[in-house]
């Protein structure tokens, strides 16, 4: 499922990716000049769970367009849940071993709160 609905809203939302990337780029070349396509995808997804109401605006276009809400919002529960973790620095042994996370980049242990 996740995806199924990864490769849709990048089909969707082609348009609103390249004029991120654009403005990203018009900022600070450097720091983003090496993004390939799904670094600019995963950037976009974590700029619009920062602003609700372009959230909505995406969620709209997204039903709109056939894009299953379950599914849409399954895939943003889980994309908040993984940028939550990286702020928080919250990973099970399991998912440090799987992502390879250096454990400099942990702050917490944790057995329920997990991706998978």
């Amino acid at each position: 499922m996740d995806l199924l609905i990864q490769k849709e809203l990048n089909t969707l939302l082609k348009k609103e990716i390249r004029n991120f990337k654009h403005f990203m780029l018009d900022e600070d070349y450097n720091q983003f000049k090496n993004y390939d396509d799904e670094g600019w995808f995963s950037l976009f997804i974590y700029s619009i769970i920062n602003d609700g109401s372009v959230l909505k605006q995406i969620k709209l276009k997204s039903i709109c367009a056939g894009i299953n809400q379950k599914d849409f919002n399954e895939f943003f529960y889980i994309s908040m849940k993984w940028l939550d973790k990286q702020n928080r620095g919250c990973w099970s042994w399991y998912e440090a071993d799987y992502f390879s996370i250096d454990i400099d980049d942990w702050k917490e242990t944790t057995l329920t709160y997990t991706l998978i």
